[in-house]
């Protein structure tokens, strides 16, 4: 998986851990945890702690060995709103303006369309 946000950040590696991958920059000794939860909108706060603290500790480690490390759990609620950590993760990786406006737009309705399709095959079951 290669990144390159508007030529702002480049990460040209991906660290499998056994939480999640993360996304790296060895040279820069930089890394980006984000994990996105789809929850119920009133449980999205609780979702963000949640996964803010399953991440906690392998970030604690990295900055024990020199690294900038960044956790984003992102939260989009199932019914199709996007959280504020969404915008809080776009905007620190330097997204910003209408690329974010755009992103987030998008976001909520590609959660909305999988709810939806849930909803519809909520019977069958396979």
């Amino acid at each position: 998986m290669c990144v390159d946000l508007g030529k702002k950040l480049a990460f040209a590696e991906l660290v499998e851990t056994a939480l999640r991958p993360v996304l790296v920059s060895s040279s820069k000794k930089k890394l980006v945890m984000a994990e996105l939860t789809v929850p119920w909108e009133t449980r999205c706060k609780l979702a963000h702690e949640r996964k803010r603290t399953k991440y906690a500790e392998l970030a604690d480690e990295c900055g024990i060995k020199g690294w900038q490390a960044w956790i984003f759990p992102v939260e989009v609620g199932c019914q199709g709103f996007p959280s504020q950590s969404c915008w809080r993760m776009l905007g620190a990786l330097g997204i910003t303006g209408k690329s974010r406006k755009t992103t987030i737009k998008e976001l909520g309705k590609e959660a909305e369309r999988a709810f939806h399709w849930l909803w519809i095959h909520r019977g069958e079951s396979s």
